[in-house]
């Protein structure tokens, strides 16, 4: 069953360094498939509310293939929990203690062991109730978040750059995503839950300031927000000029 997708504008990290886990709010499926940088090949839905997928017996769970994949990208299934793998083949080899494992993981948004399986070759693994409200995921390579992250941040400021209020013309213009290793200056606060406020945002003819928000004064339970993101102070502050198209980090 579709639902209508969460349209905000400020983002939530919160990563779990010692397993790859992040959870995150702004962030949406279809944000995943076009900016994570290696979009899974097949997933294995462990929760889901999509109709037409193909079925698998060993597991008794349902699959999407990449043809599926594209047809599905920009709509909200949520709950939407999946697991990537290389091969239909290869679900066939999955033990009962893996399926129960994964079943455990799509139910509580917990790990019992590594929610890595060597059978399955996974990168990921997805977990939401409301996509794009409170996303949990797991990886193997945190790169890939980050590259999810800086599409993310160039896609949601090239709105803000263009709203018909900002720009009297009516040319888009272009917005650069923010260098990867940029981001990762913000890992600290990455750790204890960060907001990129992009609610907030200082506007001027030459350049957007985004102010990095910690100390959020409302609780984010676990697969769960419902509401807008507050926080109590700002730490630092990511730039972009507009001229010469080009982020810049700056602490306060």
């Amino acid at each position: 069953m579709k639902k209508e997708a969460v349209n905000q504008q400020s983002i939530y990290v919160h990563i779990d360094h010692v397993i790859n886990n992040v959870a995150t709010s702004g962030i949406s499926f279809s944000d995943f498939l076009n900016g994570v940088g290696q979009p899974p090949e097949n997933i294995l839905l462990i929760k889901h509310n999509i109709e037409d997928a193909s079925y698998n017996a060993h597991t008794a769970f349902h699959y999407l293939e990449p043809s599926d994949l594209a047809n599905i990208s920009k709509e909200n299934f949520s709950p939407l929990c999946w697991i990537d793998f290389e091969d239909v083949e290869l679900l066939n080899q999955l033990t009962p203690q893996e399926v129960a494992e994964m079943l455990y993981l799509a139910h509580t948004g917990r790990h019992l062991r590594s929610p890595f399986y060597y059978k399955l070759q996974n990168n990921f693994v997805y977990l939401t109730r409301e996509d794009g409200r409170y996303n949990k995921v797991y990886y193997r390579n945190l790169n890939h978040f980050y590259m999810l992250l800086s599409f993310v941040i160039a896609k949601k400021t090239s709105e803000l750059v263009n709203e018909k209020t900002f720009l009297s013309f009516g040319k888009k213009r272009y917005v650069a995503e923010p260098p990867v290793e940029l981001l990762k200056k913000m890992s600290d606060y990455f750790r204890d839950g960060a907001c990129i406020a992009l609610d907030d945002v200082a506007k001027t003819r030459t350049q957007i300031e985004v102010p990095i928000g910690l100390g959020l004064t409302e609780e984010m339970t676990e697969l769960e927000i419902t509401s807008k993101i507050y926080y109590e102070k700002v730490v630092a502050r990511l730039v972009y000029d507009l001229k010469q198209n080009e982020w810049n980090y700056i602490e306060k």
